[in-house]
């Protein structure tokens, strides 16, 4: 059995929502309220997509293979902007507004810096997969029984750039490239167990 490293290997300064410290830094993002109430309604949808669904019987009823395109997308919201535009900060604290909208505790994963790995061959990849397995293996333990989640994690990778490179690029490096390909297999992995687990990815590419 591969074992799994701990928690604080692996992600640096957890934070739990709701919190009122992290509301009140949420609140200081100013001239971002239309990105704060666009990404709370799909973090939302992502965690506990049981809402849509009752949403969608409700008003909607003909509506299900809609429902079902929009269930099986990847859990992934992309957040590209400059340096100092506030994508971090945001993606730190949108988490507070989204656990008390579904009046859930959710806890927050940032990926650490250390795993990116010191390009040894195989080392980015398995570092990546063992934070997908860390992560996996949380967000499993929320998984409502009656289909509505019981907690929820946000994973957050920031200052993503390398792995945000296409893979074609001729220029990128093999362990770059291997990055890459387990994000995405990662990415993948959560999709297909369908858990209360959505994954922020900042970059500073368009």
């Amino acid at each position: 059995m591969v074992n799994i490293p701990a928690i604080d290997d692996l992600f640096e300064h957890r934070l739990t929502y709701p919190d009122v410290d992290i509301r009140e830094r949420l609140a200081r993002l100013v001239g971002l309220d239309d990105h704060k109430t666009r990404l709370t309604k799909i973090l939302s949808l992502l965690i506990n997509p049981s809402g849509l669904e009752v949403w969608a019987k409700k008003y909607h009823p003909s509506a299900g293979e809609l429902v079902n395109t929009f269930l099986r997308r990847p859990p992934l919201v992309v957040l590209a902007g400059d340096v100092g535009s506030g994508k971090t900060e945001l993606a730190e604290t949108i988490g507070d507004a989204v656990a008390q909208q579904e009046k859930i505790d959710i806890t927050l994963f940032p990926l650490s810096l250390s795993t990116r790995g010191q390009g040894r061959v195989g080392e980015m990849t398995q570092l990546l997969s063992a934070a997908f397995d860390r992560t996996i293996s949380e967000a499993s333990k929320l998984k409502g029984t009656c289909g509505r989640s019981c907690g929820a994690v946000i994973l957050l990778v920031d200052e993503a750039d390398a792995l945000a490179q296409s893979r074609e690029a001729a220029q990128m490096h093999h362990e770059d490239r291997a990055g890459v390909n387990a994000f995405i297999r990662g990415i993948d992995r959560l999709a297909n167990r369908s858990l209360p687990v959505a994954v922020i990815m900042c970059t500073k590419s368009p």
